[in-house]
């Protein structure tokens, strides 16, 4: 055999031992190490990995544990400074550890105490990391340039239902004058599923037709406030089309999220009383604006109504002027015309003529008389008699119609000799004639101007009468209101698709090469370049591979 001196594993590993044991019996030593494979056993005991990793390499890596008595001692002191004690896999923590090997489980190094304040260190550090990541992506200021609508009618609230917070908020929206629609979204506040219960709730929200959103949380330690410092909701906060509103803890709280929402508050109280006086001050704003718009509109019927009885009186004296004028011109005509007549007509003509007109007009009217008495004899025979009765009196009518008119021809005959042949043309019948045409033209023209001066002033009067209808200020308020209604429907439609706004609502633009908008996927090739539109810039991109949606 060899010489060599050769050792048991055992007396090896008992050797190791005791020179460990004999340098770090008795003594500690506070160590910061990130944890890694944490797991509990069916005691209670905790084991895991202590490790150190150095631009994303492991440099070194002890095994670790923590007897069940001394974790639930650790926990105890942490919960009194209001933080909770937790062993995380990836987590860095600051713990005060013993040395121990052991010849079978080999070296492990025990951990009997832990320092809040490291913890509280630790996490301020997080936090703040969080923060700068936060505000280096632009995420501070994304939920605050979504438009907040100018009245606030529909609220989705995230909280836990029925907590101090929820009450306070409840309690003061209930002493609006005005309906207010708040929904409760019920969702844990504190604790591990903090998370995910708080991303389901602005989730369910953000998809209905609310005009805002609000987070409320009342007061509470900083473990408890601490859930709310989550890197994933404070992201879903400033991506959520809908603007958000927080009040997290006291006045002294602040949390992440209050970073990213578009509003921050000191307390839930603080944002009902922030909604009351919004919608009051526009309640107030459009009682004004009515008023305002009452006593305009008021003015200016006023004025019409002057207006319209000065048109009124204008036309009316034109009317009564014109009509003057009418008569003045049908007098002047009249009195011209006879002035004509007398010049042309000679003193011993008119002698003459006005013998044979008296003398023609009695035995006129004596004939008219007789034919009027034959006539209501022939009357009251037609009425008696038979078609043949009638048509001989008809025929006597004719007759004694015949006779009065060569009568009368003799009689102008026999007094027409006497008169100079050269004058034939100025005969009483032709100058009669002539004088009772020239009445009877007057006579229509005159009718007919009063007709057409009425029905001006009858469609004068009915215009306005349509416009006192039309300017009642019931109507006028209809019409306003109408008016508004519309205005309205057009502002939220015009909102709706506004680019710009759907562009911060995080959808994008794609144009190709040739500056042409992209709308579909069969508008693309493999390697072709692209410009990205965004709410607050332009990328250039290359397509790698498209795919056709089925759908």
């Amino acid at each position: 055999m060899s010489n060599k001196k050769v050792l048991r594993l055992s007396t090896i590993a008992n050797r190791i031992g005791e020179i460990i044991n004999e340098k770090t019996s008795g003594k500690r030593f506070w160590m910061k190490a990130e944890v890694s494979s944490s797991h509990q056993n069916a005691n209670g005991h905790t084991y895991f990995d202590f490790v150190e990793m150095q631009h994303g390499r492991q440099v070194a890596k002890l095994r670790g544990m923590i007897w069940r008595d001394d974790r639930a001692r650790i926990e105890k002191e942490f919960a009194q400074a209001g933080i909770e004690f937790k062993l995380e896999n990836g987590k860095e923590i600051t713990t005060e550890c013993t040395i121990e090997y052991h010849p079978v489980f080999g070296l492990s190094v025990n951990v009997v105490d832990a320092d809040p304040n490291f913890a509280l260190g630790e996490i301020e550090r997080i936090r703040r990391q969080m923060l700068l990541k936060l505000e280096k992506e632009g995420l501070f200021e994304t939920n605050k340039q979504v438009p907040l609508p100018l009245l606030i009618k529909r609220i989705g609230v995230v909280t836990s239902e029925g907590s101090a917070g929820h009450q306070d908020f409840a309690k003061t929206i209930a002493g609006s004058k005005y309906p207010i629609y708040v929904k409760i979204e019920d969702a844990r506040m504190q604790g591990h599923r903090t998370e995910q219960s708080v991303l389901s709730a602005i989730r369910s929200l953000e998809s209905q037709s609310f005009d805002l959103i609000v987070v409320l949380r009342g007061g509470g330690s900083k473990l408890d406030l601490g859930a709310l410092d989550n890197e994933l909701i404070a992201r879903k906060i400033a991506g959520c089309p809908l603007p958000v509103w927080t009040a997290i803890g006291h006045e002294i709280d602040e949390s992440v999220l209050d970073y990213v929402a578009h509003t921050k508050f000191k307390t839930p109280t603080a944002v009902a009383e922030e909604i009351l006086n919004r919608i009051n001050s526009l309640a107030t704003f459009n009682k004004e604006g009515l008023s305002q718009l009452y006593s305009t509109w008021s003015k200016r019927i006023t004025q019409e109504r002057n207006d319209q009885q000065k048109h009124r009186q204008m036309f009316a004296q034109r009317v009564e002027s014109k009509v003057s004028k009418s008569k003045s011109l049908i007098q002047n005509q009249r009195s011209r015309l006879r002035l004509s007549v007398s010049k042309r007509v000679s003193v011993n003509e008119r002698r003459l003529l006005s013998q044979f007109s008296f003398s023609f007009q009695e035995k006129a009217k004596d004939k008219l008389r007789t034919l009027q008495h034959e006539l209501r004899l022939a009357k009251n025979s037609i009425n008696s008699t038979t078609k043949e009765r009638k048509s001989n009196a008809f025929e006597n009518l004719n007759k004694a119609k015949t006779r009065l008119r060569d009568m009368a021809k003799r009689q102008l005959r026999d007094r027409g000799l006497i008169l100079v042949s050269s004058r034939a043309w100025f005969s009483p019948g032709r100058i009669l004639s002539k004088v009772d045409s020239s009445r009877n033209v007057l006579s229509v023209h005159a009718g007919d101007f009063k007709k057409r001066a009425y029905r001006k002033i009858t469609d004068e009067r009915l215009s306005i009468k349509s416009k006192q209808i039309k300017l009642q200020p019931d109507l006028i308020r209809e019409r306003l209101k109408s008016k508004k209604a519309q205005l309205k429907i057009g502002r939220t439609i015009i909102d709706s698709r506004d680019p710009a706004k759907n562009l911060k609502r995080g959808y994008a633009l794609i144009f190709d090469a040739n500056s042409k908008l992209v709308t579909s996927i069969n508008d693309l090739a493999n390697n072709q370049d692209v410009r990205i539109n965004l709410a607050d810039g332009v990328a250039a991109a290359k397509i790698g591979e498209t795919e056709q949606d089925d759908s």
